[in-house]
């Protein structure tokens, strides 16, 4: 690929380019270059047998792929939606959650209640002191 963002975005159609190119030089050369002097075959003929058959088998089984890979996307996508309906929703979530700010407030509070409890005995006597 020379681009970050492909022409092609279906890898089936995006495979037959390659095919369709050689399949074209091949018809270039058969058609300029004379034919071999010990066969008896015409160029509609060579052009048919040895280009356009084979292209046009590739290009259907292509289709073939292309058609049966979607019936499986599509089956997939129902069985995922059925999981996710099952799931618990904690597992569905795609928002990421933050855990630094939900346990903020819980070590805030702790420390404040130290803080408070510290003060607190700081300020009360001990019932085993004598004053």
């Amino acid at each position: 690929m020379l681009t970050v963002r492909p022409f092609i975005t279906n890898r089936y159609i995006a495979a037959l380019l390659p095919v369709y190119g050689v399949a074209l030089t091949h018809a270039y050369v058969i058609v300029s270059s004379p034919p071999p002097q010990g066969a008896d075959m015409t160029i509609e003929y060579a052009l048919l047998v040895f280009i356009t058959l084979p292209v046009v088998i590739v290009t259907l089984g292509a289709v073939y792929f292309m058609w049966n890979s979607k019936g499986k996307q599509d089956d997939d996508s129902d069985e995922n939606a059925f999981d996710n309906a099952s799931a618990p929703s904690e597992t569905i979530s795609d928002e990421p959650t933050d855990q630094k700010t939900e346990t903020q407030p819980e070590v805030d509070l702790v420390t404040e209640e130290e803080k408070a409890n510290h003060i607190d005995k700081e300020h009360t006597p001990n019932r085993n002191e004598k004053i």
